[in-house]
């Protein structure tokens, strides 16, 4: 019953939460705008329904030092706080009347047009709410409860814990270099050969830069960047002109006659997995359920 209370006061736990990373006791009083004896009481209470010291604190030298048994509360406090904060993000998504979906750039370029003609068709469109940027943020924004679902980008099969993963797609990158360029071999080319060329990337947050480090690493070469920019049309642009060169999966087929796509001849190339991925703790509303339910028969023909 007394540990049972302690996670219900949700408030102590917060104080004690920040007070093992401040080590103050007026600076967090300030932080939460309450007197310093209110986080003292909350303290001691805490300590008092577990039986043991949380913190343990040094008069003389003007120092605080977080205990065994405080360390293993402190995992759990944090671990409860995520979650309110996670509910709260659910319920108001829910009372919104909409599903919040992530959308990398790239993906949105090959894949969303079809989920919203048939959005669209159902009279669903107007119910989602999108989340542009990378997989790798859109990852973060979906851990912390910003997203109810994202399409995504991965290297290597997705196993985040709490993380449910549909793969859809699996497609091999590429060297994306203007069409007259000397090294624009349809047969393909080494990560070694464009040791010495400039790039045009994305910016933090794309798969993409993960496979492209990679291969660098392998090929013991770095590879000079000089922009990056989460716009593939411009990207495009800037590589037809001779700015630098783009690494891309294959899907990403340009509609244009100024850029090609050249394959890499590595061994064991990170391949471009696509994936529709969901915390398994939140439960879809009907019309959450039916706009999934949309999402999956355009990707994985469900």
């Amino acid at each position: 019953m007394g540990i049972l209370h302690i996670f219900v006061n949700k408030s102590g736990l917060k104080y004690f939460v920040k007070l093992t990373e401040i080590k103050n006791f007026s600076q967090v009083a300030a932080q939460f705008n309450v007197s310093q004896p209110t986080i003292t009481f909350a303290l001691q209470r805490l300590e008092k329904e577990l039986g043991t010291t949380l913190i343990s604190r040094h008069r003389a030298r003007g120092t605080l030092t977080v205990t065994t048994t405080g360390a293993q509360l402190l995992i759990h406090a944090r671990a409860m706080i995520d979650h309110e904060a996670l509910l709260q993000k659910e319920i108001e998504a829910e009372k919104a009347g909409q599903l919040r979906l992530g959308l990398p750039p790239i993906i949105e370029t090959q894949y969303f047009t079809g989920i919203a003609k048939a959005l669209k068709a159902q009279g669903l469109l107007s119910k989602i709410q999108t989340f542009e940027a990378g997989s790798s943020t859109a990852l973060q924004a979906l851990k912390r409860g910003d997203i109810d679902l994202t399409l995504m980008g991965s290297i290597a099969p997705l196993a985040e814990q709490h993380i449910v993963t549909q793969v859809f797609n699996q497609t091999p990158f590429a060297i994306y270099m203007a069409a007259d360029d000397p090294l624009a071999d349809p047969k393909g080319i080494t990560f070694k050969q464009v040791k010495d060329r400039d790039f045009i990337m994305f910016k933090d947050g794309f798969i993409h830069n993960q496979a492209f480090n990679q291969l660098a690493r392998r090929a013991r070469i770095r590879p000079k960047v000089v922009f990056r920019s989460n716009e593939i049309q411009g990207l495009m642009n800037l590589i037809a002109g001779g700015i630098g060169m783009g690494f891309m999966m294959t899907a990403v087929a340009p509609a244009r006659q100024d850029v090609v796509p050249v394959p890499l001849l590595d061994a064991d190339m990170p391949t471009f997995i696509s994936s529709l991925a969901y915390r398994d703790s939140h439960v879809f509303s009907p019309l959450q359920r039916e706009i999934l339910g949309v999402i999956e028969g355009c990707l994985l023909g469900k």
